[in-house]
């Protein structure tokens, strides 16, 4: 990749040997034992369902050892009342230990995409994840803890949104790390056609989505550097 006029270095001839890699999954004896719930195992009844959710590896205690966050999806009839994100500290031996309800992490619903950045320059990773609803932001307290300042920081939304993808950019080179926010379809559950009631799923038991529903504007916000933000997508 070229980043800013940089060019990138020039690629190695390849060696033309096979490629022995092998990979195990070892996630259960690790501890991340968990369960990631996004929707019924054996059918999807809405679009929402029918996406998988996202992860971040990222140091979020400094210690130099790198921990892991797992994002959840939850069930519309019967939500499992642990389906939630879950942050796993590395113990430094090849195993990671639970520490979502310590961190302030423990949230039910649907997120999908997480963005990792110091958002306040205070030298700690903090966290912006993307959901069905409302987005958050957590601030990093460094002390193992986060903090979830999205409705201080003007990042609540009038709506609840579909939001897909996020990340952390500092788009003006101001020094701070700015938001943007992929949404991927207008989803409300009063309003959705049901399963083979709809043009754009016309086949019973194929959920509706996304043909058929209204597309998602993406959204940017700029970080006014002390600790809120500003929609500036029309504006960008």
């Amino acid at each position: 990749m070229a980043s800013r006029g940089v060019k990138p270095l020039p690629r190695g001839k390849p060696s033309g040997l096979p490629f022995q890699a092998r990979l195990t999954d070892i996630a259960g004896q690790a501890g991340l034992k968990q369960v990631v719930v996004c929707g019924h195992p054996n059918h999807a009844d809405y679009v929402i369902e029918a996406m998988s959710c996202g992860a971040a590896f990222f140091d979020y205690d400094n210690d130099g050892w790198i921990d892991i966050l797992v994002l959840s999806g939850s069930r519309f009839d019967d939500p499992p009342p642990t389906a939630s994100n879950r942050l796993y500290k590395n113990n430094r031996d090849g195993t990671f230990t639970d520490v979502t309800a310590k961190a302030g992490l423990f949230r039910t619903g649907y997120a999908y995409g997480v963005t990792v950045g110091d958002y306040n320059n205070d030298g700690f990773e903090d966290l912006f994840i993307t959901c069905w609803g409302q987005n958050a932001l957590y601030r990093n307290n460094g002390d193992g803890t986060f903090t979830d300042v999205t409705k201080e920081a003007g990042l609540l939304n009038a709506h609840p949104r579909f939001g897909s993808g996020c990340a952390f950019v500092d788009y003006d080179c101001d020094g701070k790390l700015d938001v943007f926010v992929a949404n991927y379809a207008d989803f409300d559950m009063d309003a959705v056609p049901r399963a083979g009631q709809s043009k754009s799923c016309n086949v019973e038991g194929v959920f509706c989505g996304p043909r058929g529903l209204p597309y998602g504007r993406h959204s940017l916000y700029h970080n006014n550097g002390h600790g809120t933000f500003t929609d500036v997508t029309e504006a960008s």
